[in-house]
């Protein structure tokens, strides 16, 4: 019966081959690069300023300011103060409401600038229809190309495995 302490005296001993095996590796990799540096005439700064020019941000360029931009606040809620931009899910404040346009911050509640705007809101509705029902037509026409094409791509392939079959087996037969 093989014992815990046997066990971890052949781990250790697995340990220390590994790690003189990558020593060895690492050794014979620095090596080559040594070789191909003196071969080509190259310092570490060299290296360094390639490597410099190829990766990583450009200076003052930081991610967060680059992919978030400040929206202005479009709502306003009369008794508290809160905003909302108007984008994401909305607050509690103006959920529920059915008429939005009384919360306006920019002061188009009132009657005709609210029917001023519904019909621009509109136009822009109603050219998105088209031109989504424009790229669906267009999207339905290719699809029906493909599925009268499939048939008959299907066929010749089942007839070209038909035919090597057939040449393989007399092939069989004649040896």
């Amino acid at each position: 019966m093989v014992t815990l302490d046997a066990i971890q005296s052949k781990i250790a001993k697995l340990q220390k081959q590994a790690e003189s095996i990558v020593h060895k590796q690492t050794s014979a990799g620095l090596t080559k690069i040594r070789d191909l540096m003196a071969k080509h005439g190259l310092s570490v700064a060299d290296i360094e300023s390639f490597v410099g020019k190829k990766r990583g941000r450009k200076p003052g360029a930081s991610a967060k300011t680059a992919t978030k931009r400040a929206v202005a606040a479009k709502y306003a809620d009369p008794k508290t103060g809160a905003t909302w931009t108007g984008r994401g899910r909305a607050p509690a404040w103006i959920r529920d409401v059915k008429d939005r346009s009384k919360f306006l911050i920019d002061g188009s509640s009132t009657a005709n600038g609210a029917a001023a705007a519904k019909p621009a809101g509109r136009k822009v509705a109603a050219k998105a229809a088209r031109k989504t029902r424009a790229s669906s037509a267009a999207l339905n026409k290719t699809a029906g190309k493909r599925a009268k094409a499939a048939p008959a791509k299907k066929a010749a392939r089942k007839a070209a495995g038909r035919k090597a079959a057939a040449t393989s087996a007399q092939a069989a037969t004649a040896a």
